[in-house]
């Protein structure tokens, strides 16, 4: 859906002479071309070919700096049929539905509230609520054709259902050039309010509620969130896939993310490759990304994570699953401190498995690779964490919030961290862990 240099493709046909390619609505006499044809023209950029339509020199410019759109100026040129061509080519109208896309908006918006759900995975309210933001804030407007409420809708549907661009052409009755304009606009306007929307902690920040109002996980009084990564399909060009490859065999992006005890995300980083191991990942963050830890306080993290007084993670070689621990009441009993300690650590540190679980019921576009250019890949997945904040903080909770975390997806693979840590790194988060596993235990 990314947006190209040309406009509208509809009724757009390449025709080649003995010497030249050019680009028209009207044919003095040729044969078409495939699109095989077509690519492997504009691949010699640099040849000695002229170009008599200023059409084709702006898509090769566009290409020259983009090759991510390759894909994308494949899929909007009109393919091969058993037509045949006389000295005219007639322009026949494509979307001639007469219940336009405004008017489904509309109908969707005044519906029954189910509705409001199952097109755009948000409440009618929230639905207004983000608009209101974005045209306040200047980041979308009505335009002649298309309505604020339908440039969302465009945006929040594509998403909600990782469908294709002919899909929104279709459902909204726009070209697929101005369907792919107003989601990139849309998606511009989301990520910008990353900055209100994703905010780390500060210093000064007391201890939540879960933890203050619960003696069981009191111990814990410092933790102000749970850190961890999760893989989200992508499409990337066949020489890079290698790269992004995962452990589960599939093409994805490493996401990390930290996330508070109320399932709010405080700080999220998209597109490291699939490949990538957590804790390089998460050095990343903390050493060019930005992410920082306010003084005396720390993140839960798992097995994949080295243990440090800045990221408290599980004793290694002991239970830590919750399933481990609720086959049963014989399950239930604990073998030893160091069980104790990682069955609170892992009941707390799951909010952010259950995040990550909501994140992607709520967006499919993040359970189903769908072959936007990847820059856009990754803002989607951030575009779809502020969406996820933005419903958390004015609405608290929804149906995605309520869902039983056996219904959602989740990621159940742990990566054995590698990566080394400084000595008085290591030795201070051993000093921090072995001080709780004591209280947990002598408070039991």
């Amino acid at each position: 859906m990314g947006t190209t240099p040309f406009g509208s493709t509809c009724g757009l046909l390449m025709y080649e002479t003995s010497s030249f390619l050019f680009a028209d609505y009207t044919v003095v006499s040729s044969r078409p071309l495939s699109a095989k044809t077509i690519l492997t023209v504009m691949a010699g950029a640099n040849n000695q070919r002229v170009f008599s339509s200023t059409l084709v020199a702006d898509l090769m410019t566009f290409l020259d700096e983009e090759e991510d759109y390759w894909e994308e100026v494949h899929a909007l040129l009109i393919e091969e049929g058993d037509f045949s061509f006389h000295n005219t080519i007639y322009r026949q109208p494509c979307r001639t539905r007469p219940f336009t896309g405004h008017e489904l908006i509309h109908d969707i918006l005044r519906g029954h509230p189910d509705r409001g759900y199952q097109h755009f995975r948000m409440t009618t309210t929230m639905f207004t609520r983000l608009r209101e933001e974005l045209v306040g804030r200047g980041f979308i407007q009505n335009t002649r054709h298309l309505t604020a409420d339908e440039q969302l809708g465009i945006f929040l549907f594509g998403t909600g259902h990782a469908v294709a661009n002919r899909v929104l052409a279709e459902t909204f009755q726009h070209s697929g050039e101005t369907i792919s304009r107003h989601f990139n606009n849309v998606l511009r306007g989301v990520v910008e309010l990353r900055h209100d929307y994703i905010q780390l902690p500060l210093s000064n920040t007391g201890v939540h509620p879960r933890i203050k109002e619960n003696p069981t996980f009191y111990p814990f009084k410092n933790a102000i969130g749970a850190v961890d990564g999760t893989h989200i399909p992508v499409v990337v060009r066949k020489h890079k896939q290698p790269r992004y490859r995962c452990r589960k065999g599939f093409t994805s992006q490493n996401m990390m993310a930290a996330c508070s005890f109320d399932h709010q995300f405080l700080f999220v980083c998209t597109g490291w490759e699939g490949s990538a191991a957590d804790m390089r990942v998460l050095r990343w963050c903390c050493e060019s990304g930005g992410f920082a830890v306010p003084e005396g306080k720390y993140y839960l993290v798992d097995s994949g994570y080295a243990n440090t007084d800045h990221f408290l993670a599980p004793y290694r070689g002991e239970r830590y699953h919750l399933s481990q621990f609720d086959v049963n009441a014989q399950a239930r009993r604990h073998r030893g401190p160091r069980d104790l300690y990682n069955h609170r650590h892992a009941q707390l540190r799951n909010v952010v498995e259950k995040a990550f679980g909501i994140l992607k019921r709520r967006f499919k576009v993040l359970r189903q690779a769908t072959p936007f250019p990847y820059k856009v890949q990754c803002r989607i997945a951030l575009a779809c964490c502020v969406i996820h904040n933005f419903i958390k903080r004015h609405q608290g909770t929804d149906r995605y919030f309520n869902m039983q975390m056996d219904s959602l997806p989740m990621d159940d693979t742990l990566d054995e961290s590698s990566a080394p840590v400084g000595p008085d790194e290591s030795r201070r988060g051993d000093a921090l862990r072995t001080m709780i596993t004591g209280q947990l235990w002598n408070n039991r």
